[in-house]
């Protein structure tokens, strides 16, 4: 189904992870460690993604190729890497996929195609000179090449801080605009220095915020690398809308290194204008949610959070902790939902539990049903007797009634003997019918203790715990929750699903 974390144009990109089961051959030689583990990988990685753990996915895919270089493996880490708006490197896994496509059917290899045409329609290209011959070309405080350059650097559409570092020299950087098939030229001039260039390593959990050193955008958190600064004094600020920016300012000496752990608060005068509202749908109750490292406590309720991506963790007593990327939409809701994996001593203990309170169930039916059958088979018995026990206490009071003629007639001066003989044949069928009755109630209670204990038990076994619930799901199963949108620019796409390896 749509992630609400990913844009609308990427959930079909996603659905394609898992669009490539016709051409995968089975698991080789289970002894192949190598080839066991990235099957493995593949695997996780694929749950991963289907959770909204993008950045998680992207590891286990990477991983697996490591372990064993295929195509599909190299396809999923180009779909990942669009679903995270990256598009150069995007484009270079799937370029490298389709280079050897060996597994790939002719329409994923249509498919992918055309995922390659729309990552193209967002790279732009940078050329970068600057007054020195040698030096490092940073593209937001990360290495992308040396000077001097052969070629344009390729960079997804939008802003960036493209640096170049030179030893001798101050850095120099400058921010531009680059639009999706736009070559912009950028030119810097860096000013020689005295002593060795200093680093400063910056630290933070918040992502995706503005790091400025004397009040020039470097790049966002998280930084890939340190940012390489002329000795001397310098102020690091991070900033982010919806939160309070948190400043620094440090000293460094030639060639140091310094350490610094920012994290901007979060402004709640500001989350009415730059928040929005996440709200979990966990599988267990009182889970405490951790947000940007930061624990906010057992939510049961919506919490109010800026605008943006965030790192979100969420944790059980029993249960794996569970990390998910969410993108929280500004003035809107986001709803994630999040299943828990028990851990090996939860899952064994719960299966436990649920067979035994299962098996008791039936049992509870069984003796429901044994109960109310014999209640009902003691009634019916009962009730089949008593006509006649009741014709045998008539014949026994007209005996005895004067003038009946009958044998025990007082008119006819029946001896006392045979009185009472007369008198215990009707006390006998008296007592018969009591009986009769007596039993006859006692078999209908029967029989409907017996449906009550039969209810109960049909409850307790639609009611009681599932001992499979947290199995493992296969594949074809994780994947049934996503639902193809169609996507303009975009062939339709489907959901399969297999192992590569």
């Amino acid at each position: 189904m749509r992630r609400p974390l990913l844009p609308a144009v990427l959930p079909g990109l996603l659905a394609w992870i898992f669009a490539l089961a016709a051409a995968l051959p089975a698991r080789a030689d289970p002894l192949d460690g190598s080839r066991t583990e990235a099957a493995d990988r593949f695997d996780r990685a694929l749950r991963l993604v289907d959770g909204g753990d993008l950045s998680g996915g992207l590891a286990e895919f990477q991983r697996a190729y490591s372990l064993v270089p295929s195509p599909i493996a190299l396809y999923n880490v180009g779909l990942v890497y669009a679903a995270l708006h990256r598009p150069v490197e995007a484009s270079r896994a799937i370029e490298k996929a389709l280079a050897s496509p060996n597994g790939l059917s002719p329409e994923n290899l249509a498919r992918a195609r055309d995922v390659l045409r729309d990552q193209a329609e967002k790279i732009g290209q940078v050329e970068v000179s600057a007054n020195v011959k040698e030096g490092v070309v940073e593209v937001d405080n990360v290495e992308a090449a040396k000077l001097p350059l052969d070629h344009p650097l390729d960079v997804a559409s939008g802003s960036h801080v493209i640096g170049v570092v030179s030893p001798g020299y101050a850095p120099s950087r400058h921010e531009v605009l680059v639009a999706g098939h736009e070559r912009v030229a950028v030119h810097l001039d860096l000013v020689t220095i005295e002593g060795l260039l200093a680093h400063i390593a910056l630290h933070g959990q918040v992502p995706a915020a503005d790091v400025f050193v004397d009040g020039d955008r470097i790049g966002k958190t998280p930084l890939e690398s340190t940012i390489t600064v002329a000795p001397g004094t310098h102020k690091v600020e991070v900033r982010r809308a919806g939160y309070t920016p948190a400043e620094r300012s440090i000293t460094l000496q030639d060639g140091s290194r310094a350490e610094v752990t920012l994290d901007p608060a979060v402004d709640k005068n500001a989350l009415r204008s730059e928040g929005g509202w996440l709200t979990l749908k966990a599988s267990e109750t009182q889970s405490v949610l951790s947000v940007d490292g930061t624990e906010v406590g057992v939510v049961t309720w919506s919490v109010p959070l800026p605008a943006g991506p965030h790192r979100i963790r969420l944790e059980r007593g029993g249960f794996l902790s569970a990390e998910r990327d969410v993108d929280v939409p500004l003035g809107r809701t986001m709803t994630v939902p999040v299943a828990f994996e028990p851990t090996p001593e939860t899952r064994v203990q719960y299966v436990s539990s649920a067979v035994t309170r299962r098996t008791w169930s039936w049992v509870t039916v069984g003796v429901g049903v044994a109960v109310a059958a014999g209640g009902v088979v003691l009634a019916v018995t009962e009730q089949n007797q008593l006509p006649a026990a009741q014709s045998a206490v008539t014949s026994a009071t007209d005996a005895l009634t004067r003038g009946s003629g009958g044998a025990c007639d007082p008119k006819n001066n029946v001896p006392p003997p045979a009185m009472l003989r007369c008198e215990n044949a009707l006390n006998n069928a008296a007592s018969h019918v009591d009986d009769l009755q007596t039993g006859r109630a006692v078999g209908w209670v029967g029989a409907g203790v017996g449906g009550a204990i039969l209810v109960t038990g049909v409850v307790l076994v639609f009611t009681a715990d599932n001992p499979h619930k947290y199995d493992e799901k296969p594949i074809d199963r994780v994947l049934s929750g996503w639902r193809v949108l169609p996507e303009v620019g975009l062939s339709g796409v489907s959901v399969l699903a297999s192992r590569p390896f």
